[in-house]
């Protein structure tokens, strides 16, 4: 078993009742032994990829959801056949009151610790959801796509959520695509795949998130009920320019054709990108160079 060591005079400015920033403290330094595979620890700030204010943020988490602080904004999706924008992706943003916008990289990760991430993950499905409903009335026929992590996907109560938002909002579950990593889906393929199953059954898209940068199997692939494989922003930016970079994409997707998937390139910033993923059939793309994530008003408005 993973162990875990402190120094406790690290915590004598701590008042003697608060034991939640030492056991998060022990929480980052137990996830940094399976990630080096190491038996021992000893915590340090440096050894911390966030800051204390971060530490300090996830006891605010809930009173901010209450408070209005978190928001989406809207990043568009072109698709390369048709021209026109299919869907959107809606990413989660913290307006705090003292500290300004916090970007999700920076409290996602400690809501997966603190195991605040599946109430943020059902904020973030209704808010979207009620949002596309709001844009069906209006005339916009968008699709949305929601990250999730893979603490959602073994919470099995989350095919049973996503439905009765839809059944509720009268809204096509194709029109929902959710987003999950395929490291996420490592952690417990089992689980997992049960939960990804219950979620197709339902009509809903599925999507492996920063597809290229983790280590799945290609027969772990073949089997898992995903209708869509969203390829990195790495092998994106520089890919007008970068030989490698295309050599890996057209990989990626003649893939994904012989496994009969849509594609998403994230991270085109330039015309000559987009033009050249075009000519290698990828299905969709976003990036900066359609638009930057947007609050809904400027959304609307672009």
């Amino acid at each position: 078993p993973t162990s875990l060591t402190f120094t406790l005079s690290q915590y004598d400015s701590l008042p003697i009742y608060s034991s939640q920033p030492l056991l998060l403290r022990a929480d980052i330094a137990m996830y940094r032994c399976k990630g080096s595979h190491t038996k021992i620890r000893v915590f340090s700030e440096e050894l911390d990829q966030h800051s204390v204010q971060r530490l300090s943020l996830m006891s605010e988490l809930k009173e901010a959801l209450i408070d209005g602080q978190l928001s989406l904004h809207y990043q568009p999706k072109l698709s390369l056949s048709s021209g026109e924008i299919e869907c959107t992706e809606c990413l989660i943003r913290w307006e705090h009151p003292e500290y300004g916008m916090i970007r999700p990289d920076e409290f996602i990760g400690l809501a997966e610790q603190t195991g605040s991430i599946r109430t943020v993950t059902q904020w973030a499905i209704k808010t979207a959801l009620e949002q596309q409903a709001r844009w069906r009335e209006k005339g916009f026929l968008l699709g949305v796509a929601v990250n999730i992590s893979a603490l959602d996907l073994a919470d099995m109560s989350l095919p049973a959520y996503v439905g009765e938002l839809q059944t509720r909002l009268r809204l096509p579950p194709e029109k929902l695509t959710l987003e999950v990593t395929e490291s996420a889906v490592m952690e417990d393929t089992e689980t997992a795949m049960l939960a990804l199953e219950n979620l197709r059954r339902m009509g809903v898209q599925l999507s492996i998130d920063d597809f290229g940068t983790g280590f799945s199997s290609m027969a772990q692939l073949k089997q898992m009920p995903v209708n869509e494989l969203k390829i990195d922003k790495a092998f994106v930016l520089n890919l007008a320019s970068n030989q490698d970079d295309q050599t890996m994409v057209r990989t990626f997707l003649s893939l994904a054709e012989n496994l009969g998937l849509t594609t998403v390139a994230e991270g085109v910033e330039d015309q000559a990108a987009q033009d050249l993923l075009a000519r290698m059939g990828c299905s969709r793309i976003q990036g900066y160079h359609l638009s930057k994530p947007l609050p809904v008003e400027a959304f609307e408005t672009w």
